[in-house]
């Protein structure tokens, strides 16, 4: 009768440990950014930045026109550009970190190929109060747009800090152009856009 006790006691709590561990989250888990939701079109903020995403479009091929000359940029995939406007609230600072979050989970970084198009996010200094047009770009396989979600924080090695979850609405295959030109732009804003 004791060993019958001992083994039900013994498998409870083998049962209670597994229960935690599989319901306790991770620490990676504890110390994430805190999301701060919203969508397309809205000001969204955080306590030291404010972002806003106003036009978005999908491309299968980008053209940069710098100083009299064109260079074109194709993917494997589409190109997500994103024109928003991003200010800070308490001092300088720059915004490094920005993420496509797809529908199945994978998380895609800002294209890198971009670095010298006047505006891009990484390389503008948001002084307070000042808001800035910003422009960004994600190289991305057809099937991550739907349902995907752009997390824009002041910086990914910051735990605890809060990241801007932006939802941009249901982009379909028949919204992607053949082709996107970015130019610099003549006064006002960096850059002009048109898709075609």
């Amino acid at each position: 009768m004791s060993a019958l006790r001992a083994l039900l006691l013994s498998v409870s709590a083998i049962a209670a440990l597994y229960a935690m561990r599989s319901s306790t989250p991770g620490y990676g888990d504890i110390t994430a950014p805190i999301a701060v939701r919203g969508a397309v079109g809205e000001r969204v903020e955080s306590r030291d930045f404010a972002f806003g995403a106003a036009n978005v479009h999908l491309a299968r091929q980008v053209r940069v026109e710098s100083f009299g000359r064109i260079k074109e940029y194709s993917t494997s995939g589409i190109w997500l550009i994103i024109e928003g406007a991003a200010v800070a609230k308490t001092e300088t600072m720059t915004l490094t970190s920005a993420e496509w979050l797809a529908g199945n989970g994978l998380r895609y970084e800002l294209s890198q190929r971009f670095s010298t198009v006047p505006g891009y996010l990484p390389t503008e200094r948001l002084e307070p109060g000042l808001p800035r047009s910003v422009l960004l770009a994600f190289e991305l396989p057809e099937a991550a747009v739907d349902k995907g979600t752009l997390l824009v924080a002041r910086s990914l090695v910051m735990p605890l800090a809060e990241e801007l979850w932006i939802t941009l609405g249901d982009k379909q295959p028949t919204d992607i152009k053949p082709s996107v030109t970015i130019a610099r732009g003549s006064s006002g804003t960096p850059w002009t856009l048109a898709a075609r």
